[in-house]
């Protein structure tokens, strides 16, 4: 299985992106870029953004970016890797940290906040909210990260 965690302020919008013509403001080509990993993957998507807590959010996603297969719960620490870890723990059957680094899962992490576990270092891709969040590199190194 292959699940890519998303994140959307900083990875499919930035500090250029019109936050003031648009309640939930997404750059097109971010957009295209979610949807290009995911067909080029046929990974599943999980939001581990804080959009994940507004359920109007959803349905815009899916419309505009790509399909949201499930999101991450709330940790008491609200650490994003926690969450992502208690996410593959509960949902992925024998999921355990050390059975990713032997690639029995294919994992990969889009976010602009670095407060991820170590064992998630190898399958971190950190955008970058004030320098145009995912970009063609980011995306490709993703890809080629799933796919391996």
């Amino acid at each position: 299985m292959k699940i890519l965690f998303l994140d959307i302020d900083g990875v499919v919008n930035h500090s250029g992106t019109s936050f003031k013509t648009d309640l939930w403001p997404l750059e097109r080509y971010s957009a295209f870029l979610v949807g290009k990993i995911q067909l080029d993957t046929g990974c599943i998507v999980v939001l581990s953004s804080s959009w994940r807590h507004h359920p109007e959010a959803i349905p815009i996603l899916e419309k505009r970016v790509v399909p949201i297969h499930d999101k991450t719960g709330s940790s008491s620490s609200r650490i994003r890797g926690v969450e992502i870890h208690e996410w593959l723990t509960k949902n992925v059957p024998g999921f355990h940290s050390d059975g990713y680094k032997k690639g029995e899962h294919k994992v990969a992490i889009l976010d602009d906040d670095s407060d991820m576990l170590l064992w998630q270092k190898d399958c971190f891709f950190q955008t970058d909210f004030n320098n145009g969040g995912l970009t063609d590199e980011i995306a490709q190194a993703v890809i080629n990260h799933l796919n391996s």
